[in-house]
């Protein structure tokens, strides 16, 4: 047998990545461009300035398109410009995306002409108002930014420059910058104007993200519908999927197991026929007939129970107290805490248990916990579920769960009555999923009944 001794632990090693963090971040409010992102942004400023007054040429075009939209040679010079413009738009998006890491994807082309598409519009509207953002921004983030430079250097090359009789330059007002405490001003001066051109320059490239977002992207209205599409898919897959395993669990389950009912049931009757009168044959099948009914009857109830489990009829939170007396165990401990009105729409109350319980399923099978909070609440018109354990954490929403199984199908069945969910599960846990569910108002007689 071999025994290891364990030596001192050893050194750790010195944190530089976080110093250099901080000297980064220390340096970009003095105006010098020591981070990533402030190098980014300064990139941006530069290579964005011709893009940017591309954009003002959309201006003369477009008013003469405008003036010649009384005759027919308007639209059709509009909708060139416009889908002109796209080409811009699309430069401006991977400097956007690249640069200041906005991904800002692009609104699918509407099915009349550019001049009759809002979409169009709105980027030609970001084109025009980009070109004054991205010459201020050039002019802050490079000339005066040499600018600043060259007034904190002043101390060093007053002497060496003569002006109007005197050494160093001058003020307005014949004040001469000669001495080396007015130079140490200068200096001084210098410094803040770095210091003010740094913080421009990130203002206004968190400006052109700003922008990007709102006039580059589909609209609100695109993007509803197309929300809308995605969850009415996601809707239609999960139902069939349902049906698919109703039928199979009836065909492979319950009817199997009337079928051997009946199976017995005949075989029973031959065994009490007068002719072969066997009793304890008949009573054995019997038996086996009354235990494939009793498990035909809890296969079809589990079964009735996906549809809408009973224990809502009771409301929300008696159902997820049920849960977590279901889930409690020796080794984990399931603690739920609801502030709820009565009743809640049907699809609201299904979603959030049918959530809690894979959450709960998914937290005692894979994280090992040994505590399971659950809080259920209504704020403002949103139901608020959180489902919390301090399990082993690691848990990723991925792709790929289908028919509304797995964290990612617990997502997608959420989005249908336009609800979000989020999870926050580092690695060593804690492990906390949050579920927002609006709740709509119905009109009065229409409230669900117990």
């Amino acid at each position: 047998m071999t025994v290891t001794e364990a030596g001192p632990p050893p050194r750790r090693a010195p944190d530089t990545g976080r110093t250099r963090g901080r000297v980064a971040r220390v340096l970009d409010a003095f105006g010098v461009p020591a981070s990533r992102t402030a190098r980014r942004a300064l990139a941006h400023a530069v290579l964005g300035l011709v893009p940017g007054l591309l954009g003002l040429l959309l201006v003369p075009l477009l008013a003469y398109g405008a003036l010649l939209s009384i005759t027919r040679l308007g639209p059709p010079l509009l909708s060139l410009f416009l889908m002109a413009n796209r080409g811009l738009t699309a430069v401006h998006r991977a400097l956007l995306r690249t640069l200041l890491g906005e991904d800002v994807p692009a609104a699918p082309p509407g099915t009349r002409r550019p001049v009759a598409d809002p979409n169009a519009w709105r980027a030609a509207a970001f084109s025009v108002a980009a070109g004054p953002v991205a010459a201020v921004a050039f002019v802050v983030q490079l000339p005066l930014r040499l600018y600043a430079l060259a007034a904190i250097g002043y101390p060093l090359w007053f002497r060496s420059v003569h002006a109007d009789g005197h050494r160093g330059l001058g003020l307005p007002g014949s004040i001469p910058l000669d001495t080396l405490s007015r130079a140490l001003a200068v200096a001084g001066a210098g410094v803040l104007l770095l210091a003010l051109a740094g913080l421009a320059g990130r203002q206004l490239a968190r400006l052109f993200v700003l922008m990007g977002r709102a006039l580059l992207g589909p609209g609100r209205l695109t993007g509803r519908i197309r929300d809308l599409e995605e969850t009415r898919a996601v809707a239609v897959r999960d139902s069939a999927a349902t049906l698919r395993r109703i039928e199979r669990d009836l065909h492979d389950g319950a009817q199997a197991r009337l079928v051997a009912v009946a199976m017995s049931l005949t075989r029973a009757r031959d065994a009490l026929a007068p002719e072969r009168t066997d009793p304890a044959k008949a009573r054995e099948l019997v038996e086996h007939s009354l235990s494939n009914a009793r498990t035909a009857m809890a296969e079809l109830r589990d079964l009735v129970r996906g549809f809408h489990p009973p224990a809502l009829d009771d409301g929300l939170d008696t159902a997820l107290a049920s849960l977590g007396s279901d889930i409690e165990s020796a080794t984990t401990c399931v603690r739920v805490r609801t502030d709820l009105p009565d009743r809640m729409p049907d699809a609201v109350e299904t979603i959030a248990y049918f959530c809690v319980a894979e959450l709960l399923s998914n937290a005692t099978r894979h994280a090992s916990p040994a505590t399971v909070d659950v809080t259920a609440e209504l704020d403002a018109g949103v139901l608020l579920l959180t489902v919390r354990d301090d399990g082993i954490g690691g848990a990723r929403i991925r792709p790929g769960g289908s028919g509304g199984s797995g964290l990612h199908g617990l997502a997608e069945r959420v989005r249908t009555i336009d609800g979000t969910m989020s999870l926050d599960s580092p690695a060593g846990g804690p492990t906390t999923a949050v579920i927002r569910l609006p709740v709509p108002e119905e009109p009065e007689g229409t409230a669900c009944a117990s």
